[in-house]
């Protein structure tokens, strides 16, 4: 009898300890505060079961637990409307979140509860330890049969009008990606058409990161800048990352033997837009810094998107055939490309658009092209990479004078009659054209190998075939040169194009300059407009 009425006294203070009183003096039972809570998935949540990738995460579950609670968690599911009459075991952890795969889940589902994964259906979850128990949640699992072809972002930005939204870029089954300039205060939201608000998607309020159709927000609160908005369908999950464009990249990789302080610097082409050209050998690997001699902040492929810039879990650039390359870097679309350019060909109106008579160019240096033409008053060009090819043309850029462009290029035009040296440099996208007096039948060298002394006794270099002229000629550590076409006269000299190493320029020309004493072969080449200097 003793030992019934210690239990009686027993329950009887613990009820006591819950029973409240308000101002009116009625009582109120408190209910009792449970030692721990689950925080994810919220009640309710839509569970997608996707087959298409069975290593995707399907079901996380975290939870906050008192610091009284410690040892072993039970993660434990039941069918929906059974109160746990008969409860399944998922898992144990020590830790406070558990998760499954597609295939897990699907295998427990099917082999643990008896639940078909390819139906719909509702389980409740609940976390134990000892005697500890946590508030059940519902899910709803259901198998995915839906492929969304396109996805749109619509918003502030876009006037909120979806005819307006912005169209994502669809990079796998069912996951999207953009990357926009947000304004301070900027909202938005998606669709899956652009035709009409049916169907919106938007943020649920009670699980960051998680789309959902009913009950949404918008997604704010950034501040102004540019970010990655990514849309995953499959888990009904999306991302915002801020995109911080560097002010200056560099190459690193095998080219360089890895060497962070050797990385090869990028010309900064356009906004957030860095080039270089680069002679790559058979296997070469390499990735991307904005700093350098610092590994820090670095950026590589991402391999399951590839083309595309990432800076965590990211793979180097490989598997390219030996060759040279124009590697493009562009932060406002977090990508990268790269095209083949050993050749570089002008086609016009002085070829009657013919693009199988379209003119080689000479390769002055490292993406540098140059040629003479003789230009009739009217005449039009561009030019081509191949010949007989309209593939990968290029044109001048309408938005940056002396620039290049590939796509919505306009022609190069509006020259007097006349000479021209037209170079084209890859490695800052520009392009020159400059007047010449005539292409020269005899040249001098003249320098600092000599004092500057412009006279009779100039080295004469020699014609070895129709414009092309060559001399070998010893010179010191630091020696500059030009040339002339009359000894003794410095008229209609000619020099280096001080914007594109190994191009003949006669205007506002720079001296040559070699760094080493020696012995060295100086090649002129009046047809394409190029200059070698090379040490014998």
């Amino acid at each position: 009898m003793m030992k019934y009425l210690n239990k009686i006294i027993v329950l009887l203070v613990f009820s006591i300890a819950f029973i409240a009183c308000d101002e009116n003096e009625n009582f109120e039972i408190l209910p009792a505060q449970e030692s721990f809570q689950i925080v994810t998935p919220s009640n309710g949540s839509v569970i997608i079961l996707n087959d298409t990738n069975l290593n995707n995460n399907a079901l996380f579950i975290s939870w906050e637990a008192l610091s009284t609670v410690t040892g072993t968690f039970n993660i434990e599911a039941a069918k929906t409307g059974t109160d746990f009459a008969t409860s399944y075991l998922m898992g144990t952890t020590e830790a406070k979140n558990f998760g499954l795969t597609v295939d897990e889940l699907n295998d427990f589902l099917l082999d643990v509860m008896g639940l078909d994964p390819e139906v719909a259906s509702s389980i409740d979850i609940r976390i134990s330890s000892n005697e500890d128990v946590s508030q059940p949640v519902s899910i709803i699992l259901t198998p995915y049969k839906v492929e969304f072809s396109e996805f749109y972002l619509v918003g502030s930005l876009t006037g909120w009008d979806p005819p307006t939204s912005l169209a994502m870029t669809n990079t796998g089954f069912n996951t999207f990606e953009i990357t926009i300039d947000l304004a301070d205060g900027d909202e938005f939201k998606f669709l899956p058409t652009n035709t009409g608000w049916e169907g919106d998607f938007g943020k649920d309020p009670n699980n960051d990161g998680s789309l959902i159709q009913e009950g949404e927000s918008n997604i704010g609160g950034l501040a102004a800048g540019k970010y990655k908005i990514s849309v995953d369908l499959n888990t009904f999950t999306y991302a915002v990352e801020e995109v911080i464009s560097p002010s200056s990249l560099f190459l690193v990789g095998s080219v360089v033997g890895w060497d962070n302080t050797a990385a090869l610097e990028f010309n900064n082409s356009a906004e957030n837009v860095f080039t270089l050209v680069v002679d790559l050998p058979g296997g070469a690997e390499f990735k991307f810094l904005p700093t350098l001699g610092s590994w820090d902040g670095d950026w590589g492929n991402d391999s399951n998107n590839p083309g595309t810039l990432i800076q965590d879990g990211e793979s180097n650039l490989s598997g390219y055939d030996a060759g040279k390359y124009l590697i493009t870097v562009d932060f406002n679309t977090l990508s990268f490309n790269l095209q083949t350019l050993e050749t570089l060909n002008v086609v016009g109106s002085i070829v009657g658009w013919d693009n199988t008579a379209a003119i080689p160019m000479g390769e002055a240096s490292l993406g540098v092209f140059s040629v003479i033409l003789d230009l009739p008053d009217g005449a039009e060009f561009k030019f081509l990479p191949t010949i007989g090819s309209w593939d990968g043309d290029w044109g001048a850029n309408g938005a940056v004078e002396g620039g290049i462009v590939q796509d919505g290029e306009n022609n190069l035009s509006g020259f007097a009659a006349g000479k021209y040296i037209v170079s084209v440099n890859f490695n800052t996208f520009s392009y020159n054209v400059s007047s010449i007096t005539d292409v020269p039948s005899s040249i001098f060298m003249v320098g600092s190998f000599r004092g500057w002394s412009n006279d009779g006794d100039n080295p004469e270099l020699t014609e070895t075939s129709s414009g092309i002229f060559e001399i070998t000629q010893a010179l010191g550590a630091g020696d500059e040169f030009k040339f002339v076409p009359v000894a003794g006269s410095w008229d209609n000299d000619w020099g280096q194009s001080n914007a594109s190493k190994g191009v003949l320029e006669q205007n506002g020309e720079d001296n040559v300059k070699v760094e080493t004493a020696g012995n060295y072969k100086i090649t002129l080449n009046f047809n394409t407009g190029t200059l070698s200097v090379s040490l014998q």
